[in-house]
């Protein structure tokens, strides 16, 4: 009763009474970690891949700060954790600085390199130096592994907490959402990111999205669609299946546009196998309309791709050029021998390989920063034994899980797509892409079948402080990455060069400033004195020369700078640094070229002939380059030759050497030595008769007086040559022509040239108006016409453009006394564009020709056009009156 009175209600008091159940710190930090890992699953691919070290440290910082979190609540560290934070901790064995004697005896070729790379200073060696030849980059690297390692903690806590599906939802919506802005920016045509970035290479028009690069992309796609087909196929998706179907749609589209090969054949065979699995598994149940449904997304992003591509993409992905890639392999394998123990250094694969990098007969100049297979990478960079371990431990696992989630669809399909990456990574690698890598081990969190970590909520077996102990080692790397690595080898590169450039610019005497470019100066060269810098330029540039080299003492670069400042500023020995980069790339034509500028001033005319022979043949580049200085440099064509490479590009690169000789006779000999060396090219005939011909027009020697016929006859047999090794080519009887000119003969000349001209709309004016000129000059009424009509078939645009080509066509022949064709051809002009000026011309010229009829009619359209005047009606009048004399009877 009382009970009754103090609470009438007691439902509703009951309810107020409740208590809410609050959250724990255990679920706190549960959904702080799994928004950690979405931002760092998606941020890492949006920030282009992550490749740059401000978006790799917040990235990092993000990964390592959630990881901690989730590993204070563990019993254990899961041991794939632990593996992949063991190769970052021996990355960073590989950049701490030990002494000279240990380093030596544990990597002699890497010692070597150390032990050099301050000769051109003048310094003494390092007395302890890493075994790394890039020590920025593997502190780097090291931080990247820490990264996944950390990114695997939060992946296997969330599937824990939230089950597999929720992870390949995270996935697939990333590729899905990398996809389309990658599908938005190739139909909007756009070059750069965002808008707003602009990559130091030009990708294809479908690469300009968050990865940029199309295998770095495929293999991203690789890990979407496998993901996307395990949720479809699973029925455990919380994301409707429409949405699945358009995802998979758009990934497939830009997959298909691109142009990775690899990528597309890893997901052909990684489907079949997915495929044949299905088929195979117990309670399969297969239909016509689930086979539809599923393979509809991809047949619709095929379709997409077919119509938004061109022909060129299609041929990029039927090309079967793969020596690029194998020869890498191949090259890198000395490298591998001399670094077997340490390796180069992880993340030095790019500055370490230049001494063994050959040579491609169709791309001598290629820039190779990673080995493009993951196993040769890995190997190279960590040395055989961790490197070997790295592969078996890292693939062996992957395999292990592939091969037990095979009752478990999302998980299979999640595991097929991660075989299917690291096949691809064999001849794509992308593995080296953090936001690929990341979404690689989040593929495994979420694709392998062990137990997650466990978690308690009591502290009795959580590891607690001591994973906080644990993480300062990791957020030590973070900190030298941040110190050591925000200066990447590529990063200073180009910030040197800027620097160099502007140094030079400072340096260049006003003529020098007047042709162009530091490179272009540098190409063409300069007679002129350069100006001197000062000491303290001088010196700042060196310092950060210096600088840059410790920090990458594999580089030639570097010294390749050294050398241009040595020599023009007098500061140093330009010898000791050129050889320095030639000692660190021997295949490096840039620094062969300055060897030759730096052997010419010395007056070594054979060697720098010899170091100008090496430039062309390892950079195509720079052949032009060699084409200018080899002529201006040798007293003789033998002395020439000593700088043409041998092969098919050697013949380009004589063809120009020799048209930019100014002395007649050696250019004619150098063009004989041309032939003989390439007897089969018809351009290289026809250059040495051009030549020729034009020597006996001007009468130079050793064409002129006496000699004439002798070139002449030289010359007609170079021009039959050609035409007989191309009989659809028409030049030769153009320069037969001139032959018969020579000789005298201007009827046959005219006569021959229109049988030779182009007859295509779009047929080469200049030969058909040789053909005009020696058809007047000739006076055979037939070819005059024949030329005439024939320039007057060619197309124009537009009534002006037309009218004009017409009334210039008119002039020649006017000129030339063909008073009668001329008018013919001034009447086309006046119907082209019909006013009153070029009708009054027609009735001109047809006075002059006598041609009443016609010069009566021009004057009526005068009178009728649309711009008549008092000025051009007084002008009619006076040309009737005219007519009317000519004709000796009255209008």
């Amino acid at each position: 009763m009382e009970m009754t009175e103090s609470n009438p209600n007691p439902t509703t008091a009951g309810r107020r009474r409740r208590p809410q159940r609050r959250r724990s710190k255990t679920e706190i930090s549960g959904l702080i970690s799994d928004i950690v890992l979405v931002l760092v699953v998606v941020g890492s691919a949006l920030a282009i891949g992550s490749v740059h070290i401000p978006s790799l440290l917040a990235v990092s910082a993000l990964a390592l700060g959630g990881a901690t979190l989730e590993v204070m609540a563990l019993r254990r560290v899961p041991w794939p954790a632990v593996v992949l934070a063991a190769f970052s901790l021996f990355s960073v064995v590989q950049a701490i600085s030990l002494p000279a004697a240990w380093t030596q005896g544990l990597s002699p070729a890497s010692a070597g390199v150390w032990l050099r790379c301050l000769v051109p200073f003048g310094e003494p060696a390092l007395r302890s130096f890493p075994l790394s030849l890039d020590p920025s980059a593997s502190v780097a690297e090291a931080l990247k592994w820490l990264t996944y390692a950390s990114v695997y903690v939060l992946g296997a806590r969330t599937r824990a907490r939230r089950g597999s599906a929720w992870l390949a939802v995270l996935l697939f919506g990333s590729v899905t959402l990398v996809s389309f802005i990658t599908l938005v920016h190739g139909i909007a045509d756009l070059s750069e990111l965002y808008g707003l970035y602009a990559p130091d290479f030009t990708p294809g028009r479908w690469n300009v999205g968050p990865l940029l690069n199309s295998n770095n992309f495929a293999g991203y796609a690789i890990l979407g669609l496998f993901a996307g087909g395990g949720l479809l196929l699973s029925g455990r998706s919380p994301v409707p299946r429409l949405a699945l179907m358009i995802g998979v749609g758009i990934i497939s589209a830009v997959l298909s546009l691109s142009g990775s090969r690899a990528g597309i054949l890893c997901v052909l065979i990684g489907g079949a196998v997915a495929a044949a699995w299905h088929l195979k598994a117990k309670g399969a149940r297969i239909s016509a309309r689930g086979i539809a449904l599923g393979l509809a997304p991809l047949v619709i992003g095929i379709g997409i791709a077919i119509a938004l591509g061109t022909e060129n993409d299609a041929r990029q992905l039927a090309t079967l050029d793969v020596q690029r890639k194998t020869s890498v392999w191949l090259w890198a394998l000395p490298m591998i021998r001399e670094h077997a123990l340490f390796g180069v250094g992880r993340g030095a694969f790019e500055t370490a390989f230049p001494p063994y990098r050959g040579a491609l007969d169709y791309d001598w100049a290629i820039v190779v920063t990673h080995a493009e297979n993951f196993v040769i990478q890995w190997v190279a960079e960590w040395g055989v034994p961790v490197g070997a371990c790295a592969v078996i431990v890292i693939v062996g696992y992957v395999l292990r899980e592939w091969y037990r989630s095979s009752s478990d669809r999302l998980r299979f399909m999640m595991m097929t797509g991660l075989v299917a990456l690291l096949f691809q990574n064999l001849a794509d690698l992308g593995l080296e892409v953090p936001a690929l890598a990341i979404a690689a081990v989040l593929t495994l969190a979420a694709g392998e079948g062990s137990a997650p970590p466990p978690a308690t909520e009591d502290g009795a077996h959580r590891l607690g402080k001591l994973a906080l102990v644990a993480s300062v080692p990791a957020f030590g790397v973070w900190m030298a990455a941040l110190v050591w690595s925000r200066l990447p080898v590529e990063l200073e590169r180009r910030e040197l060069s800027v620097a160099y450039t502007a140094m030079a610019a400072a340096m260049s005497s006003p003529s020098e400033l007047a042709m162009g470019s530091p490179e272009e100066r540098a190409l063409m060269g300069s007679t002129d004195e350069p100006l001197p810098p000062s000491k303290d330029e001088v010196g700042l540039f060196r310092t950060r020369l210096r600088e840059a080299m410790l920090r990458h003492p594999g580089e030639a670069f570097f010294p390749l700078l050294g050398s241009l400042v040595a020599m023009r500023a007098h500061a140093g020995n330009a010898l000791a640094w050129i050889a320095h980069a030639l000692h660190l790339a021997p295949t490096n034509g840039a620094a062969h070229l300055v060897l030759a500028d730096l052997m010419h001033s010395h007056r070594a005319t054979s060697q720098a002939m010899l170091h100008l022979r090496l430039a062309a043949q390892y950079d195509r580049t720079l052949g032009q380059a060699v084409s200018t200085r080899a002529p201006a440099w040798a007293p003789s064509v033998d002395v020439l030759m000593q700088a043409i490479p041998d092969g098919p590009y050697g013949e380009g690169v004589l063809r120009e050497a020799c048209s930019k000789e100014q002395r007649i006779e050696q250019k004619l000999e150098c063009f004989r030595r041309a032939t003989l060396r390439d007897p089969k090219s018809p351009g290289l005939q026809l250059t040495l008769a051009e030549s020729l011909l034009s020597a006996i027009q001007t009468g130079q020697a050793p064409c002129k007086d006496a000699l004439v016929e002798r070139c002449t006859a030289e010359a007609e047999t170079a021009i039959r040559l050609a035409g007989r090794l191309d009989a659809k080519a028409w030049r030769p009887g153009y320069l037969l022509s001139k032959i018969l000119l020579t000789r005298g003969d201007t009827v046959g000349a005219a006569q021959l040239l229109t049988r030779t001209c182009p007859m295509s709309p779009e047929g080469d004016d200049e030969c058909w108006q040789e053909a005009l000129a020696v058809a007047i000059k000739g006076g055979s009424n037939d070819t005059i016409l024949a030329a005439a009509n024939a320039l007057a078939a060619r197309s124009c645009d537009g009534m002006e453009s037309c009218a004009k080509m017409f009334a210039s066509l008119a002039h020649t022949l006017e000129a030339g006394g063909q008073l009668a064709l001329a008018s013919k051809f001034y009447i086309k002009a006046a119907e082209a564009e019909p006013s009153a000026a070029r009708w009054l011309k027609v009735a001109e010229l047809a006075t002059q020709a006598h041609l009443n009829g016609v010069a009566r009619a021009a004057l009526e359209r005068a009178n009728r056009s649309f711009d008549a005047s008092p000025s051009s009606r007084a002008n009619v009048e006076l040309l009737r009156e005219r007519v009317a004399r000519t004709a000796n009877s009255p209008l």
